[in-house]
């Protein structure tokens, strides 16, 4: 959003990132009781100057509200500039000075750590300014301050300044275990989840908690992600229903069609030079790599094992790795681990179980037999020079835009038609996003509908204020916030 955006001649990009950080430090600060939301001690005070809690919410709320209209009003940048004030910008770029705040206020609460966690962000930032992340990253991690953020192989620029294993260490994620013991422990886990999301006296919780076979199902299906089993839940629960082998198969279904799979097609608009990867990716998997597990899993064999995984020799083209990069990021496949193969090692993945499911790959139309009898040690070997994959790494060479006045295919970053002459003009990623539907936000239904009449686009609602927001009938604090938080997520990936 804040692309090559100047504030008086200052990046407002990372004056941006330091009060987000600033700004979420303050909420937890409040949300913990560390100082009181009427009246009381506020740490930025000497900062900057305002004398109580509110204001400085308040004000922190204006000042990234006023950075952001910078990336919407070319003329009358001067005017949001004067209003966001040249010293409070010259603060607010010194990540230095950021850090000695966040050191003042562990010494002031004494707080023994101080931990910030950052979500997609880290990667779905254009590579300059993941690089300017990066750097805050580096400049604020340390002593009583920790930094966690999301990253991906291939996907994240880290830049010049930032070495990985030295700055920060990787720590791999699996978003889920297989096997007998790591489903239980899984199993455990969401249900702790859902146990502090729903209120003791809630008719869901009963609902969800009485069928055990069925929520076993559902978490398992999730592949170990919470967002997936509440969309799941939610489908197989809409209109008073039940949990019920039927109403899971119809949830999973709809997750797949209506999340997972939209997801990663819609990383083309956020990661459009790998925009062929994301298609051909998917295309493989779905057309070629699926049914061949099928095929596997529906042979007679005395040990009865059903597999979801694949693996592929080390040695794979480089646009073979990306693409299943890619597939991983989605959560489209897992990667788990390292398997020896003919003629060497290779990754194996794991398939996504609800795409599993939904594709009927497996042998039986009880999935969750299905699953109790997956084996890390079944899976089918696709060797780097396999012909079908080949087919498909052949497509990525075909143009993926054409020209918009004479339709001829275009190279990538091309300036200019190579037929006709005619200029192309790129739109940046964030552009693009900030003309999408407000439908596409991650809020109820209901709050679409009051929020479309008035901002109809992501970009209206994060230029609109939360007063603005506040003035729509059974919108206030709670719910705004709710409304801009999404838009915030929506941009950021």
């Amino acid at each position: 959003m804040l692309e090559g955006v100047k504030a008086d001649e200052r990046d407002a990009f990372q004056i941006w990132v330091n009060l987000k950080i600033l700004e979420a430090l303050h909420e937890k600060m409040l949300a913990l009781n560390l100082i009181a939301q009427a009246g009381g001690a506020d740490p930025y005070h000497r900062v900057f100057g305002v004398s109580s809690v509110n204001e400085t919410k308040a004000m922190l709320e204006e000042k990234i509200h006023l950075l952001q209209k910078l990336a919407f009003n070319t003329a009358g940048q001067e005017k949001i500039i004067d209003q966001i004030g040249s010293d409070f910008l010259e603060k607010a770029q010194d990540t230095s000075f950021l850090v000695n705040v966040i050191k003042e206020v562990a010494e002031l609460f004494t707080l023994s750590k101080i931990l910030f966690f950052f979500d997609e962000a880290a990667h779905t930032f254009i590579p300059s300014q993941q690089n300017i992340f990066f750097e805050i990253f580096k400049l604020l991690h340390g002593e009583k301050v920790a930094c966690k953020a999301a990253v991906y192989p291939t996907v994240t620029n880290y830049g010049r300044n930032f070495e990985v294993g030295q700055d920060a260490i990787v720590l791999p994620v699996v978003r889920f275990d297989p096997g007998e013991s790591g489903r239980r422990e899984n199993r455990q886990h969401f249900r702790s989840i859902l146990e502090k999301r729903l209120p003791k006296t809630s008719g869901q919780r009963k609902k969800i908690f009485a069928k055990g076979a069925e929520l076993d199902l559902c978490i398992d299906l999730s592949n170990g992600n919470p967002r997936a089993l509440l969309h799941i839940l939610n489908s197989a629960l809409a209109g008073n229903g039940s949990l019920s082998e039927r109403s899971v198969g119809l949830a999973v279904q709809n997750y797949v069609d209506q999340a997972l799979i939209p997801y990663h097609q819609s990383l083309s608009k956020r990661l459009p030079k790998y925009a062929s990867h994301i298609r051909v990716g998917l295309d493989l998997l779905r057309s070629y790599i699926i049914p061949e597990i099928r095929t596997k899993n529906n042979r007679k064999t005395k040990s009865d094992y059903q597999s979801a995984f694949f693996t592929v020799q080390r040695d794979m083209s480089p646009n073979l790795k990306l693409s299943f990069d890619i597939l991983s990021y989605s959560g489209m496949v897992s990667l788990l681990g390292t398997v020896k193969i003919a003629g060497g090692t290779g990754p194996r993945y794991l398939v996504n179980l609800a795409l599993m499911a939904t594709e009927k790959a497996f042998d039986t139309s009880k999935t969750a037999d299905a699953i109790a009898r997956l084996s890390l040690t079944d899976y089918r070997e696709f060797s780097s020079s396999d012909s079908q994959i080949q087919l498909f790494l052949n497509s990525l060479l075909l143009p993926a835009e054409t020209c918009s006045a004479c339709s001829a295919p275009l190279p990538q970053n091309a300036k200019f038609c190579s037929e006709c002459g005619n200029k192309i003009t790129s739109t940046s990623i964030v552009s693009s996003l900030l003309e999408e539907s407000v439908n596409e936000l991650s809020i109820s239904d209901r709050l679409k509908e009051r929020v479309r009449p008035k901002f109809p686009t992501v970009g209206s609602v994060v230029q609109a204020k939360r007063d603005e927001l506040m003035a729509i009938s059974y919108i206030k604090d709670v719910r705004s916030r709710i409304i801009k938080n999404a838009a915030d997520e929506f941009i950021s990936g």
